[in-house]
C-alpha cells in the first residue's frame, strides 16, 4: 500500500514538473517570437509604407507643365495611352493640310523619342521608393554535430540595421528632390521637341516657297536663253551673249535641283519628328506652302529678362539640384557619425538547453570617420550653387539675344515686304512700259523680272530668320534655353547608403 502511494506521488510530481517545463518552454517560445517580431516588424512596416511605383502623378505634372508653358492644350501621349484613340486623332489631323500647331500635336502624340524620355520619370520614381525601403533583415543558422556522436548544437540569429530607420527620411528627401528635378528636366526636353518641330515646319515652308521661286527663276532664265538664241540666229547678238545666257539658264536648273533636295530633306526631318513612315510620310501636306508675313503689331518685349528667369524650368531644376546637394550633405553628416547600428537576437541550443540573447554590432570609426564624404558633399553643394548662378546669367543673356533677333528680323522682313518688293514691282512695270515703247529690249524686261525674284528670295530668307527667332523667344519664355547652349554636367549626387551590411 505504501509503495502504491509513493508511485502515485512520484507520478504527480513528474507531471507537475512536465507542466512547469512545458509552460517555461511555451513562455520562452513566446518571448522568442515577440523578439523576432520586434526585429522584423520595422522592415515590414517600411515595405508597406513605401511609395507606389506608379509614376502617373509625375507624368500628369509634366503634362500640365507642357500645356501651360507651350500654350497648347495637347497632352503628350505616354506609352500607356490608348493607341487607337491616338491614331484616330492623327488621321483626323491629316485630313486637311497640317498647320504648325497641328504638326506639333502630331509630334507630341507619336514621337518615339518622347516616349522613351518619359521612362526617366519611372526611373526617378523607383529611386524614391528604393530610398524609402529599409535594409532586409539578415538571418543565419549554424548546426554543429559532435564527431563522437551526441546531441547536435544548433544556433540561429536574426539582425537588422536599426539606425537605417533614421536615414530613411533623409534618403527620401534627396530622392524626392531629384524626382522634382527630373520632372522639370523632362518637361523642358518636351518643350525642346516642340521648338524643334516648329523650326522644322518653318524651314520646310521656306524650302517649299523657295522651290516655287527658283522654278520661276528657272522659267525666266530659260525664256531669256531661248530669246537670245533666236536673236543669235537672226544675227542680232554675239556668241558671247548667247553663251552667257545659256550659263545663267543652266545654273538656274541646278538651283531648282538644290531647292528640291532641301525641300525633301526638311520634309524628312518632320517625318522623323512626327514618326511617319510610308505611305503617310509621302502623302501629308502643309496647310500652306508659304511662310506667313510678320504680324503688324510688335510683340510685348518688356521685362523680357525677368519673365524668362521667373518661368525658367532650367533654373527651377538647378534649384532642386541645390536642394538635393544640401540634403546629401545632411545625410553624409548623419551617417558619418552612425554609419551602422545592427541589433539582433541569437538563440543557441547546447545539451538540449536553449539560450537566448541579444546581439549588437557597431563599427569603430578608427580610420574612416566620413571626412572624405563630407568634403565631397560640401564641394558638390558649392558646385551646384555656382552652376545655378551661371545658368541665371545665361538665361538673361539668351532672353536679350532672342528679343533683339526678333525685333531685328521683323524690321528686316517688313522692309523687304513694304519697300523692296514694291520697288522691284515698279521697276518691272516701268521696264515693261519702256519695252512696249520700244525703248529697251526684251532682255531688259527679263533682267528686271529676275531681280524681282531675287528680292523675293531674300524676303523668304528674312521671314525664315524671323520665325526661327520667334520660336527661340517662345522657348525662352516657356522656360527653356534654346538647344545648343553649353550646359555643364550636374554634380554626381549619391542618395543611398554607402556602407556594406555587416555579417552577424
Amino acid at each position: 500500500m505504501r509503495q502504491a502511494v509513493t508511485e502515485i506521488l512520484r507520478e504527480s510530481k513528474a507531471a507537475t514538473r512536465r507542466r512547469r517545463d512545458g509552460a517555461r518552454t511555451r513562455a520562452g517560445g513566446r518571448r522568442r517570437a515577440a523578439f523576432l517580431t520586434t526585429l522584423v516588424a520595422p522592415a515590414l512596416l517600411a515595405g508597406c509604407a513605401a511609395l507606389a511605383l506608379d509614376s502617373g502623378p509625375a507624368r500628369e505634372e509634366v503634362a500640365h507643365l507642357v500645356r501651360e508653358r507651350s500654350g497648347r492644350g495637347v497632352t503628350p501621349a505616354f506609352p500607356s495611352q490608348d493607341r487607337r484613340a491616338v491614331e484616330r486623332r492623327i488621321r483626323s489631323l491629316l485630313t486637311n493640310g497640317l498647320t504648325v500647331d497641328e504638326t506639333v500635336e502630331v509630334m507630341l502624340l507619336q514621337n518615339r523619342d518622347l516616349r522613351a524620355l518619359y521612362t526617366d520619370l519611372d526611373v526617378s520614381q523607383s529611386d524614391v521608393v528604393q530610398a524609402t525601403l529599409l535594409h532586409n533583415p539578415v538571418l543565419d543558422a549554424v548546426a554543429g554535430v559532435p564527431i563522437g556522436g551526441g546531441t547536435a548544437d544548433i544556433s540561429f540569429g536574426v539582425a537588422m540595421d536599426v539606425i537605417d530607420l533614421l536615414y530613411v527620411p533623409l534618403r527620401r528627401q534627396v530622392a524626392a528632390a531629384m524626382l522634382e528635378r527630373t520632372k522639370l528636366r523632362v518637361a523642358g526636353e518636351v518643350l525642346d521637341f516642340v521648338w524643334r518641330t516648329q523650326i522644322a515646319y518653318y524651314r520646310h515652308q521656306a524650302d517649299e516657297q523657295m522651290l516655287e521661286v527658283r522654278r520661276q527663276v528657272g522659267a525666266s532664265t530659260a525664256a531669256s536663253f531661248e530669246l537670245t538664241r533666236r536673236l543669235r540666229e537672226a544675227g542680232n547678238v554675239t556668241a558671247l551673249a548667247l553663251a552667257s545666257e545659256e550659263s545663267i539658264a543652266e545654273e538656274a536648273k541646278l538651283d531648282v535641283s538644290a531647292a528640291e533636295i532641301d525641300a525633301r530633306e526638311s520634309r524628312e526631318r518632320l517625318n522623323v519628328l512626327m514618326a511617319f513612315s510610308d505611305p503617310v510620310a509621302s502623302d501629308w501636306k502643309t496647310a500652306s506652302s508659304r511662310l506667313p508675313d510678320p504680324p503688324a503689331d510688335a510683340l510685348d518685349l518688356r521685362r523680357i529678362e525677368a519673365r524668362a528667369s521667373e518661368r525658367s524650368l532650367d533654373l527651377a531644376a538647378a534649384a532642386q539640384l541645390v536642394t538635393a546637394a544640401g540634403r546629401v550633405l545632411g545625410l553624409d553628416r548623419a551617417d558619418a557619425l552612425f554609419p551602422e547600428t545592427v541589433v539582433g537576437g541569437r538563440s543557441e541550443r547546447k545539451r538540449s538547453t536553449w539560450q537566448l540573447g541579444p546581439t549588437l554590432t557597431l563599427p569603430i570609426p578608427l580610420f574612416d570617420r566620413g571626412q572624405a564624404r563630407l568634403a565631397r558633399a560640401r564641394a558638390e553643394l558649392e558646385r551646384a550653387r555656382e552652376l545655378r548662378q551661371a545658368l541665371a546669367v545665361r538665361i538673361r543673356s539668351a532672353a536679350r539675344s532672342a528679343r533683339d533677333r526678333v525685333a531685328g528680323h521683323r524690321d528686316r522682313a517688313l522692309h523687304y515686304r513694304n519697300v523692296m518688293l514694291p520697288v522691284r514691282e515698279r521697276v518691272l512695270r516701268e521696264t515693261t512700259l519702256q519695252y512696249n515703247a520700244m525703248q529697251v529690249g526684251p532682255l531688259d524686261v527679263l533682267r528686271a523680272e529676275e531681280q524681282q525674284i531675287t528680292t523675293a528670295e531674300r524676303y523668304i530668307e528674312a521671314l525664315t530668320s524671323y520665325w526661327t527667332a520667334r520660336a527661340d523667344l517662345g522657348l525662352v519664355l516657356a522656360g527653356r534655353l534654346p538647344p545648343g547652349e553649353p550646359a555643364p554636367a550636374p554634380p554626381a549626387l549619391e542618395q543611398l547608403p554607402r556602407f556594406p551590411f555587416p555579417a552577424l
